[in-house]
């Protein structure tokens, strides 16, 4: 696709607003699940009503539209949707009705008229019903329990990424876009919310009320959404003059106040910074009851879980204010990338979530500087793109899809958090003015329209070409967003650089790729400061002798990659840990390379052992909370072994001091870092068997089962885990009581994931069989099956479930992306070879299209989990005698 350039903005987006390129003509002609480009929509005005005790709606659009070419056939996308009329109109009043028919396996329509159409605009008027799904897609029904405790019905709408079809026939591709004019059949007692505001309300037919809403700005069909249930709001007046709403189901919009609050200072922030109004006259923040993700940016109106958006000042720990927080900016940074510009095609998806988790976090790092964002970015973004690239069967950035089902595989730790790393790779290594100036010129010359890959690095080019440092932002870009994988950079005991492949199947002794990046290296050494990065160095000079003589490559983790020494560097390195001479980002990054390493065969897990314990002076509750996961995955892979329980005793003397150092009770003047510390540090140091804590835990349940107000919220969660862990029958009964008494879904789900942690297997298999019935959201079904799954007690039953309840969870989440590829993925647990074949055996019987790449993941990791047994068992048990744990 030709790359258009910041030095000529908006003639450049009119002429991508108005036609297709020629590469998506090609594109289109070649592939099936395209669409014609002869017919394009240029404005929908759309009436639905839904009908909340049937479960069914109905709706009449007339659709505005441009004919390119004279054709008979108008091809559009429609799915679980039935078109009862359809004619054509043109401006001398001349009618057409047509014939319509169905290609469900491509979901889409064709209009057949009895002669061809003539160029020129035509207005095309359909009448359709469809059905209110319980799948948490398209147009669906979410029910709740409103506050005089009486079960009530909303209706919802989420369109990503193919789903808009499911609501009202469309043209439903990103680069199609259209104005849109929505009304909206709204029952008595109820409200109504889309992308804009309300233009007018009038009585309609069946005492319903027509909710009109003005006309949108051009977008695309899966920014659409459709809103009507029994809610209500908080709101404040945002920069410049935008309305800011907090919507929730009626008596819990106090709860949407912590939010409301900081998305006013969200929008100053991105409105400075991308140099750009936010344009819509108002944003409005939805919880919904039931979601099948975390949110959805729909333009002016974006959807999210109560989890995801509302804070109870009596019941939410501090970590629920950090995910809100950090949900709500990748939303809002979406209302510029993704909804102002908008990628060409899903292959480019990426374009959308690694901005808004690359950006979404840098707006939070701006409020809220000592929650240290971009150490937990690491722990969380960056190493997920690692952990997950570092398979044979990842895939690159940039990933050519067709089919609904390949798009929807795209949701992955690839597209967001990869991408979103990368990102912060490049803006590290240009500058972070001139990145911003290049995102500037690029919003600028694609607003409205759409845009590729390829257009951010030609405008972050110019901007570099502008500040006077003018640097190969394509060539280095396209190695990484082209290329599958990432490298692993070694600095050897005499200081020389080399990169290959980093691939976790080098425990198997296969042969090193060659392939090569463009690899941005910062260093930082004992006494001496990070310097600038630079591409591909080959040696590191500077080296040091005394206590300070370490070297620390990728200093501020700021570099997609990892990071191998010699033994010599390691053991100083591991000194530099005990001695806390690393920041809190690096001394993250090296145990978490090395817990990669070992697990890739480029290092001996006893090293990784000796260094593990040169953490327990550590302070940083983000440290501890990716050292934590890296102890318990290598647990993971020695639940078999016959010294588990002497892995357990080194685990918990581990976490001991820093257990004893921060206390069940706060201090004061803490911040909210020492609460989420605080919590992972006891919770730890009590999973791993520690009496104490145990029957501290024990004691505090007691309390708050007398006295609601005795247990911070920020411990409940932990509380409850041990309780159930070193429970019984009664104690799991009562966990079950306190869920069904709770309101706050964050509460619910603090009680079913401590309830998934107890060793009783009956208990697990009744938790399991509960999680399909009412007591358990849809939503949050595979959330309960995984937590089973990630218990050494349930793994196999969490399986067995799932191959026994498949049929029910396929027809839930089969063609959802997100919850089906997490239930696949509890496979890649197993370690043993029979169970690869078990699993491989079970899919080929039971295919699962929106989640097939992650099904050869999970095999994948399975056979690589065997080598490492394998390979590792014998050494770590002769470690830990030596160690007398």
């Amino acid at each position: 696709m030709a790359t258009k350039t910041p030095s000529k903005p908006r003639k450049a987006a009119a002429a991508a607003a108005k036609a297709p390129t020629k590469a998506s003509a090609a594109r289109t002609a070649a592939d099936p699940y395209r669409l014609p480009r002869n017919v394009l929509p240029i404005k929908y005005d759309i009436t639905l009503i839904p009908y909340l005790d049937t479960f069914t709606f109905r709706g009449e659009e007339s659709v505005l539209v441009d004919v390119r070419e004279a054709t008979a056939d108008v091809v559009l996308n429609v799915a679980e949707v039935t078109i009862n009329k359809a004619e054509v109109t043109f401006s001398n009043s001349v009618r057409m009705t047509a014939k319509v028919t169905y290609d469900e396996q491509a979901e889409r329509a064709t209009l057949a008229f009895s002669q061809p159409l003539p160029r020129g605009e035509a207005t095309l008027r359909l009448e359709f019903t469809g059905t209110l799904n319980d799948q948490l897609r398209g147009f669906y029904r979410s029910s709740y329990t409103a506050t005089d405790g009486s079960r009530k019905w909303l209706a919802s709408t989420q369109f990503e990424a193919t789903d808009a079809r499911r609501a009202f026939p469309c043209w439903d591709e990103p680069s199609i876009k259209a104005t849109f004019e929505i009304t909206l059949g709204v029952p008595a007692g109820m409200t109504a919310v889309s992308n804009m505001p309300v233009a007018s309300m009038a009585p309609a037919d069946e005492g319903r009320t027509a909710y009109r809403f003005e006309s949108s700005p051009r977008m695309s069909t899966y920014l659409v959404v459709l809103i009507v249930g029994d809610l209500a709001c908080v709101e404040a007046t945002a920069d410049n003059g935008t309305l800011m709403r907090v919507w929730t189901t009626r008596g819990k919009e106090h709860q949407g106040r912590f939010a409301l609050d900081n998305a006013v200072r969200l929008l100053r922030y991105m409105n400075d910074y991308f140099g750009i109004k936010y344009p819509l006259p108002k944003m409005d923040h939805i919880a919904i009851p039931d979601f099948a993700a975390g949110a959805m940016e729909n333009w002016g109106a974006i959807t999210y879980r109560e989890t995801a958006l509302l804070f109870d000042e009596a019941n939410s720990a501090v970590s629920a204010r950090q995910r809100i927080l950090s949900v709500v900016a990748h939303e809002m940074a979406h209302m510029w990338f993704g909804d102002l510009v908008t990628m060409e095609w899903w292959d480019d998806l990426w374009l959308n979530e690694s901005f808004a988790s690359w950006f979404g976090d840098k707006a939070v790092d701006h409020l809220y500087p000592d929650w240290d964002v971009w150490t937990q970015f690491v722990a969380s973004d960056t190493a997920s793109g690692l952990g997950l690239d570092g398979l044979r069967n990842s895939h690159p950035i940039l990933q050519p899809v067709k089919d609904p089902a390949e798009i929807r595989e795209l949701f992955d730790a690839i597209s967001y958090s990869k991408g979103g790393a990368v990102l912060r790779m490049l803006e590290d290594w240009v500058g972070a003015d001139t990145f911003r100036d290049g995102l500037r010129a690029y919003m600028s010359a694609f607003a409205y329209a759409n845009a590729r890959g390829a257009d951010l690095w030609s405008a972050v080019q110019v901007a570099t070409e502008a500040s006077g440092s003018s640097k190969p932002v394509s060539a280095m870009m396209d190695g990484w967003v082209k290329q599958m994988g990432f490298p692993v950079v070694s600095l050897s005991a005499k200081g020389a650089v080399t990169q290959t492949r980093f691939l976790y199947d080098n425990v198997t002794g296969g042969a090193p790729e060659k392939t090569k990046w463009m690899v941005p290296i910062r260093v930082m050494g004992g006494g001496i400061p990070a310097g600038e990065p630079q591409i591909n160095q080959a040696r590191i000079e500077h080296r040091l002798v005394g206590p300070q003589a370490w070297t620390k490559l990728n200093a501020g983790q700021t570099g997609f990659y990892r990071v191998n020494y010699s033994t010599e560097d390691w053991l100083r390195l591991r000194d530099a840990v005990r001695g806390m001479l690393l920041p809190a980002i690096d001394r993250l990054g090296l145990q978490d390379d090395a817990y990669a390493l070992m697990k890739a065969g480029y290092l001996d897990a006893t090293t990784l052992l000796a260094l593990i314990e040169a953490y327990t002076a550590e302070r940083d509750a983000t440290v501890w909370g990716d050292l934590s996961a890296n102890i318990h995955g290598l647990e993971a892979l020695l639940i078999d072994a016959p010294y588990h329980e002497h892995y357990e005793l080194f685990a918990r003397g581990i976490f001991a001091r820093i257990a004893n150092a921060v206390g069940w009770d706060p201090k004061p003047n803490e911040r909210d870092m020492d609460a989420i510390l605080r919590s992972i540090a006891i919770s730890n140091h009590g999973g791993y068997g520690d009496p104490g804590t145990i029957e501290e835990a024990r004691r505090r349940f007691a309390g708050y089962l007398h006295d609601r107000a005795s247990l911070r919220p920020d411990l409940r969660g932990l509380t409850y885990a041990l309780v159930a862990r070193n429970g019984d029958q009664r104690t799991y009964d009562t966990l079950w009581a306190l869920q069904k008494e709770a309101t706050l879904q964050e509460e619910k789900m603090r009680l079913l994931g401590s309830m998934a942690q107890t060793r009783d297997r009956e208990l697990l298999s009744d938790l399991l069989k509960r999680s399909l019935g009412p007591e358990v959201r849809s939503q949050d079904t595979p959330s309960v099956i995984t937590a089973v799954a990630g218990n050494r007690h349930g793994r196999d039953l969490a399986w067995e479930f799932v191959k026994e309840n498949w049929a029910e969870l396929d027809r839930r989440y089969g063609r959802g992306g997100f919850s089906i590829m997490r239930l696949v993925g509890i496979t890649g647990g197993f370690t043993s070879l029979e169970r690869a074949k078990e699993v491989e055996a079970f899919f080929k019987a039971h295919p699962a299209p929106s989640a097939a790449r992650t099904i050869q993941q999970s095999l994948e990791r399975i056979r690589l989990n065997a080598k490492w047994v394998e390979k590792n068992t014998k050494s770590i048990g002769e470690w830990l005698a030596n160690k007398g744990a």
